[in-house]
């Protein structure tokens, strides 16, 4: 019999250690209700259940986010439906007003009308906000003439142009070329040699590009310029794109040039993919691209004439400053109209991509919904333009019978694009339901297989618990029991 080492006490302490801290990890798990309370407890689990967690998270946010968008939406929608109903209005104000039956007195109170109308469309969409973001003045449909621009924004500060900063073929471009040539003094038309020949132009200087700053041309889906025919109804744009292939796509009247950039470095990387994209004459019209002779970083976009021999578009010759020009051209205010009937666009020149009222591609939207838990998860709203000038209903007139049946016309294409609009909008509307209640079902099943991972069993916890109870009660009798063991060597020394 020995004293010195109590091994049966020391067993039955060790037991009960054991089960002290089995019963202490059940009571928290039943306490707190997860089943993982630190890494220790299922180190692989709780690196699945965070990931699940955080999903989980993303997905609540991007069911709020979804509801919100629906709310803008919804503004909008409200917003249009008002504008719709003006619309409707003016236009049987015009057919009213086309009617012979009606005096200049009548067609007056029927213009003021129609002025009031026009400027509560304004006020509309001026005001018109959700959350403080306007949602009815959309870069898409900044209009020119009988296009639109969009939706690209404005080139990077670092491009030059003072062409751009005026809106027109302001600056001239001049080349030597034999013409016939009208003579002022008698009107007599004769042959001349290589004469010195100014042509309305405008250009756009790339020297600050660079390989760090040239996606700055790539924001928002892609940004550009747009240059307008003098003689005809053509817009020629181009967009910069990723690739390194030139793409012609056409929109009615408007050609755009996507030319890619993928190993532009420089401006005069820049310039020749330009000029060797639409090789230097659309369509084989009258606009010319150009590189400048002198710095390779500068484009020019000239209007040119030489194969022309209609008397309308003949050049003048002044003997003093011995220069050829066009007579529509002859003063600094470039650019003067030459066709005002069919092409009320000729000669502007700006930032954007033209394309026809109505067709707009949506390349980059001016809103961005997060709709899902990845960054990946987005949706682009293309926010839609109510103003006169996209509504095509600026200077719109009743005074006269045939101002009333023109407005008439007006009216009715303002119709049909704010339908488009409208349906454009419910599409995303429709879209985004669909997405909530997909959020909605994703949310439950990913928080199930949380659950499933991270959950205390309670029924199979307090099993355990009461298991682990029993043991320990009974570890602590047997330490009773042990320590009893070594007494027994008192009755020896008795």
């Amino acid at each position: 019999m020995i004293i010195q080492h109590n091994l049966p006490g020391a067993n039955s302490r060790r037991n009960l250690d054991k089960n002290k801290g089995k019963i202490s990890k059940s009571l928290e798990k039943l306490s707190s209700g997860f089943r993982i309370n630190r890494a220790a407890d299922d180190a692989a689990g709780l690196a699945i259940s965070e990931g699940l967690r955080l999903t989980i998270q993303g997905t609540e946010q991007a069911e709020r986010n979804v509801m919100d968008g629906i709310g803008l939406i919804q503004t909008a929608e409200g917003a249009m439906e008002e504008i719709s109903a003006m619309l409707r209005r003016g236009y049987e104000l015009s057919a009213q007003s086309a009617n012979s039956t009606y005096n200049e007195t009548s067609r007056s109170a029927m213009q003021e009308e129609i002025e009031k109308l026009r400027e509560e469309i304004g006020r509309i969409t001026e005001n018109t906000e959700f959350n403080g973001i306007p949602i009815l003045k959309s870069d898409v449909g900044q209009s020119s003439g009988s296009a639109v621009i969009g939706p690209q924004t404005g080139l990077p500060a670092w491009v030059t142009s003072p062409s751009l900063a005026s809106g027109k073929q302001s600056e001239e471009y001049e080349t030597k070329e034999g013409y016939t040539i009208k003579n002022t003094a008698d009107n007599t038309v004769a042959s001349s040699g290589q004469k010195i020949v100014k042509h309305a132009a405008a250009s756009i200087d790339f020297s600050a590009l660079t390989s760090a700053n040239k996606s700055d041309l790539l924001e928002k889906g892609g940004r550009g310029f747009y240059n307008t025919c003098f003689t005809c109804d053509n817009h020629y744009s181009i967009k910069f794109v990723t690739g390194t292939k030139t793409t012609e796509k056409r929109d009615g009247n408007h050609y755009i040039y996507e030319i890619g950039i993928d190993n532009v470095n420089t401006g005069e990387d820049l310039v020749k993919a330009i000029v060797d994209g639409v090789k230097g004459n659309p369509n084989n019209h009258y606009t010319k691209f150009i590189a400048d002779a002198t710095n390779k970083n500068k484009l020019w976009i000239y209007d040119d004439r030489a194969s022309e021999n209609k008397s309308s578009y003949m050049p003048s010759y002044d003997e003093k400053t011995q220069k050829v020009s066009w007579d529509s051209w002859t003063n600094s205010t470039y650019p003067k109209v030459i066709n005002t009937t069919t092409c009320a666009d000729d000669g502007k020149f700006g930032s954007g991509v033209a394309y026809a009222p109505g067709s707009i591609i949506p390349i980059k939207g001016d809103l961005t919904l997060q709709i899902g838990p990845t960054d990946e998860e987005t949706l682009e709203i293309i926010l839609p333009g109510t103003h006169e000038k996209l509504l095509g209903i600026d200077g719109v007139s009743v005074l006269t019978q045939k101002a009333a049946n023109a407005s008439m016309e007006k009216f009715e294409k303002a119709i049909h694009y704010l339908n488009g609009e409208r349906g454009r909008m419910g599409s995303y509307q429709n879209r985004l339901e669909h997405t909530h209640r997909s959020l909605a079902v994703s949310h439950e099943n990913l928080s199930a297989a949380e659950s499933r991972i991270r959950d205390t069993d309670m029924a199979k916890e307090i099993t355990e618990l009461t298991k682990d109870e029993i043991i320990s009660q009974g570890a602590q009798f047997m330490l009773s029991q042990a320590n009893v063991i070594p007494q027994q060597v008192l009755r020896l020394l008795a």
